[in-house]
C-alpha cells in the first residue's frame, strides 16, 4: 500500500536497506534458506551491517518478481541469472552518448529503464523502444 504524504515527492526511500532476512523471507513466503540461495546465485546483493543482511523494499519487490518468473513463467534461477547478466538496453542499441546522457537506464545501472523513465515522468518514451516492446514481463500500456 503506498504511503500518503503531505508533500509531493516525499516518501520512503525504497532503495534504503532496512529489512532483515527473516522479514524478507516472511514477506515472500519462502524460507530464509531460499533467500540465501537467491543471494548465492547472484540474483540479489543485500547490504551488510554488522554481519547482518539488510534488504530494501526494491530488493523485496525484485525477489517477488523472481518468484513469479519461477512459479508462473517456468524460468529457473540459472535462466534468470543469465538474463540479468545481459547488457543493458542502451548498450544493445548502441545509443549515442548524448541520448545516454538523458537516459534514466544509462544513469541508473541495475534498474529497468522503463521504471526509471516512468519515475521521471517519461514513461511514454519507452513505447518507441524496440527492446521494451519485445521484452517479456514489461508493463502494459
Amino acid at each position: 500500500m503506498p504511503v500518503e504524504t503531505a508533500e509531493p515527492g516525499y516518501g520512503p526511500d525504497t532503495d534504503k536497506p532496512v529489512m532483515r532476512i527473516g522479514a524478507v523471507a516472511d514477506l515472500l513466503g519462502v524460507s530464509v534458506r531460499m533467500v540465501r540461495i537467491y543471494e548465492q546465485r547472484g540474483l540479489v546483493k543485500p547490504a551488510r551491517k554488522n554481519k547482518q543482511r539488510l534488504y530494501s523494499f526494491n530488493d523485496v519487490r525484485w525477489l517477488g518478481r523472481i518468484r513469479e518468473l519461477v512459479n508462473r513463467e517456468g524460468y529457473d534461477l540459472g535462466d534468470i541469472a543469465r538474463l540479468i547478466s545481459l547488457p543493458a538496453c542502451w548498450q544493445l542499441k548502441d545509443c549515442p552518448q548524448e541520448q545516454r546522457a538523458r537516459c534514466p537506464a544509462a544513469r541508473s545501472l541495475g534498474k529497468r529503464c522503463w521504471e526509471m523513465a516512468r519515475r521521471e515522468g517519461r514513461g511514454d518514451t519507452c513505447r518507441s523502444c524496440q527492446l521494451y516492446r519485445l521484452g517479456p514481463g514489461r508493463p502494459s500500456g
